[in-house]
């Protein structure tokens, strides 16, 4: 999942250790958001944004840098202006997302591994941004193709839209009536219940449906990834097979 969820640790832990996404912007917008939520002025928080810069980014030039630091700044400062006045969080802050029985159940009954996997994505995203946006409507208006990766499904872009309104045709989604909007809203997402897991970690997230349905899910003991095990023999991701078995390119 590209979203961060926790702006504040992420921000906190730039600041003390220098840690940054991969894609670098979306840590500058974090500490964007989290100085001016501090109620640093326009000006300060342009000068932390170059001094971190400066100390974390190689070959930063701060020339190159100016237009889009001093646009996220005067963006974000009215961003969290207006969360203030509506009462509204300022910072995304979401350490974990719950899962119902209920709504596993009714994903389950689909009995197809791909619209399973897709509902599964699309109804933690439904409740993330219902988090980020305090609301309880459910709806989604990401990338699809974000959500798309976070299924782990290589599927085609023509097969993408054949599965979406599969699921509109079941009752499960609801599109919208703008003609221009991709935005779907999930339908089978309950409010309260029983909870079945509550999700914690959102890399290959998609996983822990699987470990729900009785799959064999286990991490991996070098860098801790979950994985799809096909044996109880399984120790390693694709990844940190690679470098284990090939002693040369561990060196490297």
């Amino acid at each position: 999942m590209k979203i961060i969820l926790n702006e504040r640790h992420h921000a906190e832990q730039a600041i003390v250790h220098g840690k940054m996404d991969k894609k670098t912007t979306k840590t500058l917008i974090c500490l964007a958001k989290y100085w001016l939520e501090q109620g640093k002025n326009t000006e300060d928080v342009y000068a932390l944004l170059n001094q971190f810069m400066t100390e974390y980014y190689p070959d930063y030039n701060a020339l190159q840098w100016e237009t889009f630091l001093n646009r996220i700044i005067k963006q974000f400062q009215k961003y969290i202006q207006l969360r203030e006045e509506t009462n509204k969080s300022t910072l995304i802050e979401i350490n974990q997302v719950p899962v119902m029985y209920e709504e596993l159940q009714k994903i389950k009954q689909l009995k197809s591994k791909r619209l399973e996997k897709l509902a599964f994505v699309l109804l933690v995203y439904s409740k993330i941004n219902n988090r980020i946006n305090e609301n309880d409507t459910y709806w989604i208006n990401n990338e699809w193709k974000e959500i798309y990766s976070d299924t782990q499904m290589a599927v085609s872009k023509k097969d993408q839209g054949l599965l979406v309104h599969k699921l509109i045709q079941l009752g499960y989604l609801k599109e919208s009536n703008r003609v221009d909007s991709t935005n779907v809203q999930v339908l089978f997402a309950v409010e309260h219940g029983e909870v079945a897991f509550q999700l914690v970690r959102f890399d290959d997230f998609v996983l822990e449906y699987s470990r729900w349905k009785g799959e064999n899910i286990k991490n991996c003991t070098v860098c801790g990834k979950r994985m799809l095990a096909r044996s109880n023999r399984m120790k390693y991701c694709k990844e940190c097979k690679k470098t284990v078995t090939n002693p040369i390119r561990k060196l490297l």
